[in-house]
């Protein structure tokens, strides 16, 4: 076994993290005692984290419109993607937000959210992606029922004339345009989403103007790369927003500024992300080239899916087995990130990472291997991180992925066929209530072999 290294005692741990006699817990909840009784692997989902990375998105911007003196709103979507799951809409939405959806199914997830009385009425609806004829059949009903307020936002020629179209049979149809940034510089790669700038001035000009019922409210535009504190990215907010200013003064009813979303959420324990500072630029930038422009600043939409999510969920397994090898030790775990954590080997998405007990042992680093047959069934796999380190002994030992709230669900295939066919995890769900105390309960058992052989059709 290679030399210690580090005692536990020297992480640096986030605030919502403490360590209780030689165990971890997480927001006062202790996470051996969690496994103990719901076994592994497991998830679990904060619900008021949610609410609480909401607060604080909402608190940056009015900071930044103060002081810039801006004079546009601002409205938080969550995108469902990121998690569809019902109890995660229930809390995003008791936060006075707007969806962004993305699929014909999304829109029956909406009436079925307006059925139960869980969306607020008038509450804002962002149509995003390609449009197929099923999806525009589901947009076009949202519009008739009138329970909620729908804004597409057109991704193609065709997508616009359709609602040029339906517009016919309605009065005040509002619509957004995304903007193909191809045309920019210093974006580099080809884009397939959205009509570039010229496109869209000839459609505003042939179906748009003109038509009393049907309105291009809002310019839409998202960065491949997320959000980020680059010169590259300001660079392209900057022709965007001047492109913006250039629709307005011909487009009298544009009145809102689409950023999209990919704001970053924490993957590693020490990264700080000073989302304060990268919201101020921004406000900053929009305000002063609106200003030099002589136009008026415009309502700022973000669509947050993962970092509104991500944070929420950690994931547990349990360690198997300890395997000496040549460059690294190995430490098996319960379950596959195949499974259990694709975005870990898809796209080789970093999560921070600790070791649930025996904190009282100093720590040595391991590869964690999954139980697949799969040679990419192992974590870390990226530049970001070299080791995970775990306690020094022989006793049981559990281990923590932390924010693996957005995506992983979607992408394994909850409930369905999974690699090697691993089981889906247990999950549960941790609120407080009114009292502030936590409230457990059962969002879905462990999948079992019966459930996937059915899938399978062998019973």
């Amino acid at each position: 076994m290679k030399e210690h290294l580090i005692s536990a005692h020297e992480i640096r741990l986030p605030n919502e993290f403490s360590i209780d006699n030689a165990c971890l817990t997480y927001r006062n909840i202790n996470l051996l005692e969690l496994v103990k009784k719901h076994g592994t692997p497991l998830k679990f989902t904060f619900l008021p984290s949610i609410t609480h990375k909401i607060k604080i998105m909402k608190d940056y911007f009015k900071l930044a419109f103060d002081v810039n003196n801006y004079k546009g709103k601002y409205q938080y979507y969550y995108c469902t993607k990121s998690s569809h799951f019902n109890h995660v809409l229930r809390t995003v939405l008791s936060a006075d937000v707007g969806i962004e959806i993305s699929s014909a199914c999304d829109t029956d997830l909406i009436s079925s959210l307006v059925k139960t009385g869980d969306l607020p009425p008038d509450t804002q609806i962002i149509c995003n992606g390609y449009k197929t004829e099923e999806y525009l059949t589901g947009i076009f009903k949202l519009i008739r029922d009138k329970q909620c307020t729908i804004l597409p936002i057109v991704d193609s020629k065709s997508e616009l004339e359709r609602y040029i179209e339906y517009s016919k049979t309605l009065t005040n149809m509002s619509v957004g345009i995304r903007l193909n940034m191809s045309y920019i510089s210093s974006y580099a790669r080809e884009s397939r989403f959205g009509l570039l700038p010229e496109d869209i001035l000839y459609h505003y000009n042939t179906g748009i103007v003109g038509n009393d019922n049907l309105k291009l409210t809002t310019l839409h535009f998202f960065n491949d790369k997320g959000i980020e504190n680059t010169d590259s990215y300001w660079t392209t907010l900057a022709e965007v927003v001047r492109f913006y200013c250039y629709l307005k003064r011909i487009n009298p009813d544009l009145t809102t500024l689409d950023i999209g979303g990919g704001m970053p959420f924490k993957d590693n324990l020490d990264h700080n992300l000073h989302i304060s500072e990268l919201i101020f630029r921004m406000v900053a930038i929009i305000k002063d080239i609106c200003t030099l422009e002589e136009v008026d600043e415009p309502d700022i939409i973000t669509e947050f899916g993962k970092y509104t999510v991500a944070e929420s969920t950690g994931t547990l397994f349990k360690i198997l087995e300890r395997k000496k090898g040549n460059e690294q030790d190995w430490a098996i775990i319960d379950g596959s990130f195949i499974t259990h954590l694709p975005d870990t080997w898809a796209i080789k998405q970093n999560y921070p990472v600790l070791p649930i007990n025996n904190l009282e042992n100093d720590l040595i680093p391991y590869t964690l291997g999954g139980i697949t047959c799969d040679s990419a069934d192992f974590f870390p796999n990226n530049a970001d991180t070299k080791a995970i380190m775990l306690p020094d002994t022989h006793d049981e030992q559990f281990v923590a992925f932390f924010h693996t709230g957005a995506y992983q669900e979607a992408l394994s295939g909850f409930g369905g066929i999974n690699h090697c066919l691993i089981p889906a995890a247990k999950h549960i769900i941790i609120d407080e209530n009114a009292l502030k105390e936590i409230v457990v309960s059962t969002f879905s058992e462990r999948q079992s072999s019966k459930n996937m052989l059915e899938i399978l059709g062998y019973q």
